[in-house]
């Protein structure tokens, strides 16, 4: 009886990927490798195979790892968007319905000083909308070298706190900026 040669096996860095990610040997020998799946046994009991093994197995580990994390971050933004837009929508309701109510009462309103009572009564609530004109207007303020009196005069915000909160960041850096300069320029004589 005459016994059938297998082809000597010729194992590459795919195989080890393969194997790391779970894929069975009878998967592997057959149609891949032209070998059987104890010949692949044997080659990966070998010690440094068995090490390469690992750690494919842990790169491939930290792969997923990373993925997954990714995957979270990307849901969590996606949350606070979400979540961004419905205040929003709600904040321009309300800034509706006091719209409409601000204007009942000045309707009913006799004298300028009712309805100038009747504006500052009934504040309305700042959009995104409102801060985007805001950011606007005090990059615009900064650009000619305002600081941060010019953007709490432009903004209608009462204190340098509000500015803070409600314009961008950069905008207010720039400001404080300005404010250094002013100071550090000796008094004109």
């Amino acid at each position: 009886m005459k016994r059938r040669r297998l082809r000597k096996l010729v194992p590459d860095d795919d195989l080890i990927c393969r194997r790391a990610a779970g894929e069975s040997l009878r998967q592997l020998a057959c149609p891949g490798y032209g070998v059987q799946h104890s010949a692949l046994s044997r080659y990966f009991r070998r010690p440094e195979v068995a090490k390469q093994l690992r750690e494919a197995r842990q790169v491939l580990r930290a792969a997923e790892r990373a993925a997954a994390a990714r995957a979270r971050a990307t849901r969590q933004l996606e949350r606070e968007v979400e979540r961004k837009a419905k205040e929003e929508r709600k904040l321009e309701r309300e800034r509706a319905r006091r719209e409409r109510e601000l204007a009942a009462r000045q309707a009913q309103a006799r004298t300028p000083v009712e309805r100038w009572l009747n504006e500052h009564d009934l504040p309305l609530p700042t959009t995104r909308t409102d801060n985007r004109r805001n950011d606007d207007k005090a990059a615009q303020v900064v650009a000619e070298g305002g600081g941060m009196e010019a953007l709490v005069e432009v903004t209608g915000s009462r204190t340098a706190e509000n500015v803070d909160r409600g314009i961008d960041p950069r905008i207010v850096e720039q400001a404080l900026q300005n404010d250094a300069l002013r100071r550090a320029q000796p008094p004109p004589s």
